[in-house]
């Protein structure tokens, strides 16, 4: 069975995504351990933990993912700032670790006033000072690929394979986001596309290592390199797209996650119209 679900607010507390996952019939979930926005650490009370973990248990959905804050960059020139962004991946993979989540996604950074080799070095020296802290067991390190504004790094399967190499002996792996793969300059909407980017993960970082997917259509035109995430079927990426990923032997096995906009029941909408594109499996 595919897994379909969405990104779901963790406000008041963390438990409370078991909740929200299921009032909207999410067989997987997202959200954030600390406010996006906000650089403070809030410390989860043991009674807010073993919550999670009950309600984890009861409501059977998996696989759970956390998105890091969007604050953090590791290839930031600014030393301050990169070294407040590490501290900020230790705090959430730690709390991760403690609550056993499956997958941990973060945008690894911008290459803001550096040449893009630079920023790729400081990211790998940032993820070096991350893993010097603490050992991953649980939550695998994931990722995610990115539209490529900005200055953003890891839009090319180039650079993903820059950031992940040096840690392959880690549980390090790629989290693919449909509407930034799109607007990046990758045609996941046709056949030939589809298969063409599949087969370029496959060479150059391994199929195994591509955990999740990001499930966007995108409000911009392909290769815009924009990150406008719009509703399933509305934006330039199309039905096709979503069905070539729903349907394939590898991703269909994979976490599908919203991260549409949030508007009315939009998010159940839209997972209704990507279990629509789910082929039954003929009867033998």
């Amino acid at each position: 069975m595919v897994k379909i679900g969405a990104h779901v607010s963790s406000s008041k507390s963390l438990d409370l995504v078991f909740d929200r996952g299921k009032e909207i019939g999410a067989d997987t979930v997202q959200f954030f351990v600390s406010s996006p926005r906000s650089w403070a650490w809030k410390e989860r009370t043991d009674q807010e933990k073993e919550l999670f973990r009950k309600k984890r248990k009861q409501t059977g959905i998996s696989p759970v993912v956390v998105h890091s804050s969007y604050l953090f960059n590791l290839a930031s020139a600014d030393e301050k700032l990169r070294k407040k962004s590490v501290n900020g991946v230790i705090n959430e993979l730690k709390l991760c670790e403690e609550l056993q989540i499956d997958y941990y996604v973060i945008h690894a950074g911008k290459a803001k006033g550096l040449g893009e080799k630079q920023a790729v070095r400081n990211i790998i020296g940032s993820m070096e000072s991350v893993f010097s802290q603490i050992e991953l067991k649980h939550t695998t390190f994931l990722y995610e690929t990115l539209a490529g504004q900005k200055g953003e790094i890891g839009k090319t399967t180039d650079e993903l394979l820059m950031l992940i190499e040096p840690f392959f002996d880690r549980k390090i792996g790629v989290c693919i986001d449909t509407c930034h793969l799109f607007s990046a300059g990758y045609r996941i909407n046709t056949e030939d596309g589809f298969y063409a980017y599949k087969e370029e993960l496959k060479e150059k970082v391994g199929l195994e290592r591509i955990k999740v997917v990001h499930c966007n259509d995108s409000k911009t035109p392909f290769n815009s390199r924009k990150d406008r995430h719009e509703h399933i079927g509305e934006g330039s990426i199309g039905h096709k797209g979503f069905e070539l990923f729903l349907n394939d032997e590898y991703f269909s096995n994979l976490p599908f996650i919203l991260e549409t906009p949030k508007t009315g029941d939009m998010d159940i909408i839209n997972m209704k119209r990507l279990r629509n594109l789910i082929k039954a499996p003929v009867a033998q």
